[in-house]
């Protein structure tokens, strides 16, 4: 591969990982997201792996370009301006990985699922008949739910409840021994 063909290779890899990562920086670029069937990455401590793979993969891909053109500049052989393209490349991808973990981090847990309310306790606050709906209200990881509930007995309102079962959006509850 000449000088020229390397230098094609490394200003197109920084034009094209640019602008695409600009472009999906500014939401125009989610049509532009990349399949996780072809590109199968697992990052358990990310939310969204495919999400997160497109701008790490753009990351690499504008900072290896910008690197092998920094290599050229410096007047590097071809091995030395690969060697800085791919430190750059590697460089850039961390920035993107680290980028993404802390927004993350900074939006929080994800929201609980009715599935995982189940043996939770709840307070009824419109009382449950026996074949007949009341609500109970439950409060959940500093949410305050209100919630159609069914029982198999009678339970009035102000009793503490337990959550058996979710059907729904509403919920089976069964009475609590009081205390």
């Amino acid at each position: 591969m000449s000088a020229n063909d390397l230098e094609l290779v490394f200003t197109s890899s920084a034009l094209l990982g640019t602008t695409l990562l600009i472009l999906s920086g500014l939401g125009v670029g989610r049509r532009l997201r990349i399949p996780t069937r072809w590109l199968r990455v697992h990052l358990p401590f990310l939310r969204r792996d495919d999400a997160t793979a497109t701008p790490m993969l753009l990351g690499f891909l504008a900072m290896f370009g910008i690197g092998g053109l920094l290599g050229a500049a410096l007047e590097q052989d071809a091995f030395g301006q690969l060697l800085i393209a791919f430190g750059f490349g590697v460089a850039g991808a961390s920035t993107a990985l680290g980028i993404f973990v802390a927004l993350g981090r900074a939006e929080g847990r994800r929201p609980t699922s009715l599935r995982e309310l189940i043996g939770r306790h709840a307070v009824v606050t419109v009382s449950i008949g026996a074949g007949a709906r009341g609500t109970v209200r439950l409060t959940y990881d500093g949410a305050v739910q209100i919630l159609p509930a069914t029982a198999d007995v009678g339970i009035a309102r102000g009793r503490e409840v337990e959550i058996v079962a979710v059907h729904g959006m509403a919920v089976t509850v069964r009475s609590l021994p009081p205390p």
